[in-house]
């Protein structure tokens, strides 16, 4: 699965390969060394952006005694803050670095600690 905000930049890198490919076929057409370096560049940004919007379906079990994270990654901070915008009280605040390679949707909310 996709995830639906992705579609336009796929389209985007859908349309940029195509150029890639075929200004690589029509000026490089004879030197085979810049040809398959020009579909090689193609196929990485092509798998680049497929990789990063993907969705894939995730079995969320909801259990008293289980902690689950609305998005993939790494926690990297978990402290105490002062939030101003909403609460305007002290609550957790957990931190979650994801890297390009981790799937790009937060599941849901967790809601208040």
């Amino acid at each position: 699965m996709i995830h639906k905000e992705g579609y336009p930049s796929i389209i985007l890198t859908i349309i940029v390969v195509a150029i890639i490919n075929f200004l690589t076929h029509y000026f490089a057409s004879d030197y085979a060394v810049v040809l398959w370096l020009g579909y090689a560049l193609s196929a990485f940004l092509l798998v680049t952006i497929l990789q990063f919007f993907r969705n894939p379906a995730r079995k969320i079990i909801i259990d008293e005694n289980t902690i689950t994270a609305p998005a993939d990654g790494k926690v990297v901070v978990i402290e105490e803050v002062m939030e101003t915008e909403y609460f305007n009280e002290k609550r957790l605040q957990i931190s979650i670095f994801m890297s390009p390679i981790n799937v790009h949707v937060n599941r849901f909310p967790i809601g208040e600690l």
